[in-house]
């Protein structure tokens, strides 16, 4: 009682607590604020919350422990004292009533829950289902939540848009020489961005005037030395020139006031910063090459139509464009200001060894301005959610390695260990990518008109936290597999793949020799004339998807360009041999394996209990407690009968529906039950009578305890408790003592 008392002054305590401090924010600061200012305060509570479990409670207890490492208490060892018959009586209810539980949880247990090696399994994979269940199911709802269909609708949109023809301008697709490029850039990127310019000067879209020109366009272009065409990789130029590529170059005094000049005519310089030689030291993979990314020949437009006009008609005049030219980027970003989007635009122009071009563009959409502050409040409670989880599954794990090392040998556990590590490497990419647009945004306030203000890095960044996320997914939905191994059908599967993962695996690399060979064939004799079969890779993903049944792609008129036998012959083997033959061997091959994985697990002797079964058995105390709900009780109805006669029509039911399960057991190899089974059943049901027995009994004694006060005297069993020793020492059985007698 004095127990009881206690834990209710500590909750009238919390909660005057709790009430003092909603009246002092009601009287200083109110409840009516503005949706950013509340999401601070709330991010700052989480905030303040996160830093005092994950640092400050490590903190107190380091302390405690040093307090009692150096200063350990004395044991405590209670006097022993003579108790009166009030205490004693209360003492025999509580035992009786305690007694009562376990005899009830009894019940529920067979000889089939006596499989402790089971029951271990069981109980780490639902420990396991606890932490990376909630774990996963969290990840996706914040990958789900913070998900945007706007960046797909702005990419389809702004890509139409430059590669299409137009009322007010000409689309990339309509360019079909080089000559006809300095055209299109005066047509569709000055003329077309600055139709709608406002009075400040700042440049507006002819689609949309909401999306502004960061910066200005930059125009590089990729040139050889020697324009022939060789079998190897073209190299590029890196040599400086002066105004109309004349040789050779001269240091003039006065170059460096007017750079607009002569900077077309160089290189790029080549001393990039650490990050961009991290992040922009790649190639664009074109139709034709690859091109890299930190080379070329740079030219920058102007802010107003008028002067952007005179940097082409110098270029043009001076030849920039020439035979010697491979590619030619047009690099821009706009900013969505009503969406608070960003659009990094790449236009590529590729010039074949036969005159024409290859166009392609390229937009990448990314809202790099969005702050805690401006998420709605279902992204910012899943964020939180799943900022509490992860803390859960790095404190489990980080107990459990701490106080059994040895388990890190285990494959899953170094999974774990790499989850953690994949999730810490989002959030460091996070802080590099706010961190990249802080110091952007800084840079478009002070920039000047006439520069470029390059969005690709931290667009750059922002993919590689999306691949990474992509990446998280991946790997914490290959550790649920590990967790779903208590279901059968997951078991049959993984036993099914140990069992074929041999033949399996040489069975598909004989399909993708034999498919190479093929799409050799086909790119040599298709190749120039469909576009499905221009290379090499590309004709193998045609090739699979038209073995798997997606071949609206692919039409059977592009395999004839060799002529008609051959056309069949190559058609035939695609639709037979790779299809049929091939295609239904692999998958033959894993069904009788999956065949054999099944009348294996047949063979098998099933008598242990299932997950369900331990979940039931484990956390009945829940399920208890649920049951004693208002919604889920069940009320007695007579029908017009005695309670003799439900009951017996109960068990009737009972022992029909036994039967029925009997007669439709799933198709399997039906085994005979043995003289053991029937013992094991035979015991079962004498356990579950005792029990019955042993609960008839104690609840009787509590009866008369209860309603009579009677002196009732415990059992045998019941009466002899063992005493702890003056030391403290555990209570000693008979046969300790006489062996030490």
């Amino acid at each position: 009682m004095k127990v009881k008392k206690a834990h209710w002054a500590m909750f009238a305590i919390t909660v005057g607590i709790i009430i003092g401090c909603l009246i002092c924010i009601a009287v200083f600061a109110g409840f009516q604020h503005e949706d950013v200012k509340f999401k601070t305060m709330l991010v700052s509570i989480v905030i303040v919350l996160l830093f005092q479990f994950l640092i400050g409670d490590p903190i107190k207890f380091v302390i405690l422990s040093v307090d009692r490492a150096l200063w350990p208490p004395r044991i405590y060892i209670p006097p022993r004292c003579d108790k009166n018959l009030k205490e004693e009586k209360e003492e025999r209810r509580d035992f009786l009533k305690r007694r009562l539980v376990s005899k009830r949880a009894n019940l529920m247990l067979s000889s089939r829950y006596r499989n402790y090696k089971l029951n271990e399994q069981y109980k780490m994979i639902a420990h396991d289902l606890f932490i990376y269940g909630p774990y996963f199911l969290c990840l996706m709802c914040l990958v789900l939540v913070t998900r945007d269909q706007t960046l797909y609708h702005n990419t389809r949109i702004i890509t139409d848009l430059f590669m299409y023809n137009h009322t007010d301008y000409t689309g990339l697709q309509e360019v079909y020489f080089l000559n006809q490029l300095f055209d299109f850039i005066e047509s569709t990127l000055v003329i077309a961005f600055n139709s709608n310019a406002s009075e400040s000067g700042s440049p507006g879209w002819a689609h949309a005037e909401q999306s502004v020109l960061l910066g200005v366009m930059r125009l590089r272009q990729l040139r050889v030395s020697n324009p022939e065409v060789g079998l190897g990789p073209p190299k590029f130029s890196d040599t400086y020139y002066m105004p109309g590529w004349q040789l050779p170059y001269r240091k003039l005094h006065y170059s460096d006031k007017y750079w607009r000049i002569y900077e077309p005519w160089l290189p790029i310089k080549m001393n990039f910063e650490f990050l961009d030689a991290l992040l922009m030291n790649f190639d664009h993979v074109g139709s034709l090459n690859s091109y890299p990314e930190l080379a070329g020949y740079v030219s920058l437009l102007a802010r107003s139509a008028a002067n952007s006009m005179k940097v082409i008609d110098y270029l043009s005049e001076n030849h920039w464009l020439t035979l010697n030219t491979s590619a030619v980027f047009i690099d821009f970003t706009l900013y969505n200001v009503d969406v608070n989007l960003f659009s990094i635009c790449t236009l590529r122009v590729e010039k074949t060894p036969f005159g024409g071009i290859v166009p392609d563009v390229q937009v990448e959409s990314a809202k790099l301005l969005e702050n805690v502050d401006q998420m709605p409040y279902t992204g910012l409670l899943a964020l939180l959610i799943y900022v509490l989880v992860f803390i859960q599954f790095a404190q489990t794990l980080a107990v459990k390695l701490w106080y059994e090392p040895h388990l890190l040998k285990s494959v899953w556990n170094k999974l774990d260990v790499f989850i953690f590590m994949v999730n810490l490497l989002v959030m460091v990419l996070v802080v590099l990518r706010e961190s990249l647009v802080a110091s952007m945004m800084k840079k478009v306030e002070g920039a000047s008109k006439v520069e470029f203000i390059d969005f690709r890095r931290p667009s750059r960044m922002h993919q590689l936290t999306t691949i990474t996320i992509g990446f998280l997914i991946c790997i914490t939905t290959l550790r649920l597999w590990r967790v779903l191994q208590f279901a059968s059908v997951f078991k049959l599967f993984t036993r099914t793949l140990y069992l074929a993962w041999s033949a399996v695996a040489s069975t598909a690399i004989a399909i993708v020799i034999f498919l190479i060979g093929f799409c050799f064939a086909v790119v040599t004799i298709n190749g120039n004339y469909s576009s499905n079969f221009n290379n090499l890779v590309k004709s193998m993903v045609m090739c699979m998807c038209f073995s798997f049944g997606f071949s609206a792609q692919v039409k059977p008129s592009e395999l004839f360009h060799g002529g008609k036998w051959l056309g069949i012959v190559c058609y035939g083997v695609l639709a037979f041999v790779i299809i049929v033959l091939l295609i239904n061997v692999f998958v033959s091959l894993i069904n009788d394996y999956f065949t054999v994985s099944k009348m294996i697990r047949d063979s098998e002797r099933e008598n242990r209990i299932t997950f369900f079964d331990f979940l039931l058995v484990e956390f009945s105390g829940v399920l208890g407690r649920f049951r004693k709900l208002p919604c889920w009780r069940r009320n007695y109805v007579r029908n017009g009968r005695t309670v003799a006669q439900n009951v017996s029509r109960k068990l009737d039911s009972m022992d029909r529906q036994r039967l029925m399960r009997r007669r439709l057991r799933p198709h399997r190899v039906r085994r005979q039950e043995s003289a053991e089974d029937a013992l094991l059943e035979y015991k079962d049901r004498g356990e579950k009578m005792v029990n019955v027995q042993n609960i008839l009994n104690t609840q009787l004694t509590l009866i008369r305890m209860f309603l009579f006060d009677e002196d009732v005297e415990l059992p045998q069993e019941q009466r002899e408790q063992p005493d702890w020793g003056p030391d403290g020492s555990p209570p000693k059985n008979k046969s300790q003592d006489e062996a030490e007698a």
